[in-house]
């Protein structure tokens, strides 16, 4: 979804290079990967366009509230990056999380070990 909002900030203000096109592409791509590392492709392109985005021509329609749609598409397109970055880094650590925790169950688990609890209408 930050990848989407992303391409709308860089379409906008009526830019036409073929930015929008690479973010739907790597959404599309970490959408339909099976691979559970896919999201840090999107992190990889997220990092690549933020530095980009220190070009002196991008700094100054970040810092320029005169021209309202640059700024505001401009802002939408960073912080929808920095969105990207958390997002995927947050579902591979997780998803890392949950196949650790399934692989190693621990006699506690969450129910504090109380094994009946998981089965109340076993006898």
């Amino acid at each position: 979804m930050a990848l989407v909002l992303a391409a709308i900030g860089d379409q906008a203000p009526g830019y036409d290079g073929p930015g929008p096109f690479i973010y739907l592409a790597f959404a599309g791509l970490v959408a339909l990967a099976r691979w559970r590392f896919a999201p840090l492709l999107a992190v990889v392109m997220a990092i690549f366009f933020l530095l980009g985005g220190l070009s002196p021509y991008f700094v100054r329609a970040l810092t320029d509230p005169g021209r309202p749609l640059v700024f505001a598409a401009g802002w939408l397109q960073m912080l929808s990056f920095v969105a990207t970055v958390v997002f995927a880094v947050s579902a591979v650590a997780f998803a890392h999380r949950s196949l650790t925790d399934h692989d190693n169950p621990t006699a506690s688990g969450p129910r504090g070990g109380n094994e009946s609890m998981s089965r109340p209408f076993q006898e």
